[in-house]
């Protein structure tokens, strides 16, 4: 009778999972401690902004370097570094007054956070069956747009019990123990892995979407002559600039447009990003079901990214329509979760590209 199949892959993407929760609630935690940090540091609206702006310059500028770096090193080694390393200048962010220093903080904090999802990708190739993908990419996604759903009742319990500081503190300290679990107990492939047993590891080989090629670099002059090479990076440039917006600026909209108080903010700030996290597990689910069912790869994401971004204009649209504040929630939750649905499309889109 043959050994049944140990699910190895499965708690990796539940630590994956745990990954980008502990990484967005570091992205999203100076949201909501906006106004006092404005305050203290005697920052106006423009200069707290190019905290996100420099932030982000810094995530761009490691994400091709990261995956190549995450081929030459391996995941395991890229994640545990990039985990220490932003978790340092989350700490750091809570040190400094200056805003040139401050500046740099938070740009030093996107370089580190640029490594975590092309690790994440090179990760899932090895690990997972090509029918598994879009769950596996969709539980690093789950988990980083379930951060944001946690972080306005951490983070503002923690400001109203220590002050604006701490929030940087104890997120720094989080992710410092979760980058030592994870330096423990991964493995780059699960050939190397003891706990993984035959049945998993014969069902992981056989099933992978690896392609064996002699190629030391990516075939740069062959990606910028596709079409679709330029249309997933416009698809993406769009979801995370209004990802962006929403993840620094939708708590002090409230405040200021609803008058929302910290007591309630928890709960209203939250429901759009529990939205986008369900139905990024949903995207994923349904586009390996489309794959498994013998349709293209073109029609399992390509179908899904572009309901989702009828949802989100749609909603969009209907949100500057209304007045009421419960209304206008439920149109940014709707607009968030379609962006959502797009933002999952584009990872299994690009690995797909990067295979053919």
């Amino acid at each position: 009778m043959s050994k049944k199949a140990t699910k190895v892959r499965w708690m990796f993407a539940l630590i994956f999972f745990l990954i980008g929760v502990i990484a967005y609630m570091d992205r999203a935690n100076i949201s909501y401690i906006a106004q006092p940090m404005m305050e203290d540091l005697n920052m106006n609206k423009t200069q707290f902004g190019m905290l996100a702006s420099v932030f982000a310059a810094g995530y761009a500028l490691m994400q091709v370097p990261a995956g190549i770096m995450a081929e030459k090193f391996g995941p395991k080694k890229m994640l545990t570094f990039a985990l220490v390393w932003w978790s340092a200048f989350t700490i750091l962010t809570g040190v400094v007054k200056n805003h040139g220093l401050l500046y740099t903080m938070r740009f030093l904090f996107g370089i580190g956070e640029g490594p975590m999802y092309p690790s994440n990708a090179v990760f899932n190739t090895y690990w997972f069956a090509k029918s598994e993908k879009g769950r596996a990419s969709s539980a690093l996604l789950a988990g980083s747009y379930f951060g944001p759903v946690i972080a306005p009742f951490v983070t503002i319990a923690i400001y109203q019990a220590f002050g604006w500081e701490a929030v940087f503190f104890i997120f720094g300290a989080i992710g410092i123990v979760i980058a030592a679990i994870w330096a423990i107990i991964a493995k780059d492939l699960p050939e190397h892995h003891k706990m993984v047993n035959e049945a998993e590891k014969a069902y992981i080989m056989e099933n992978r979407d690896v392609v064996q090629t002699d190629k030391k670099s990516a075939p740069w002059g062959i990606f910028f002559k596709r079409f679709s090479f330029f249309a997933i990076a416009g698809q993406y440039f769009v979801v995370q600039f209004v990802i962006t917006l929403f993840l620094i600026w939708l708590p002090t909209y409230l405040q200021e447009e609803y008058h929302v108080v910290l007591k309630d903010m928890k709960f209203l700030a939250a429901a759009p990003w529990l939205m986008m996290f369900i139905l990024i597990m949903a995207g994923g689910t349904i586009s390996d079901a489309i794959i498994s069912r013998g349709y293209s790869r073109f029609r399992a994401r390509a179908l899904i990214a572009i309901f989702g971004f009828i949802v989100f204009a749609v909603s969009l649209f209907l949100s500057v329509q209304t007045n009421d504040m419960m209304m206008n929630l439920i149109y940014l939750s709707l607009c968030l979760g379609g962006v959502g649905l797009s933002m999952g499309m584009s990872w299994a889109s690009a690995t797909d590209l990067g295979r053919n």
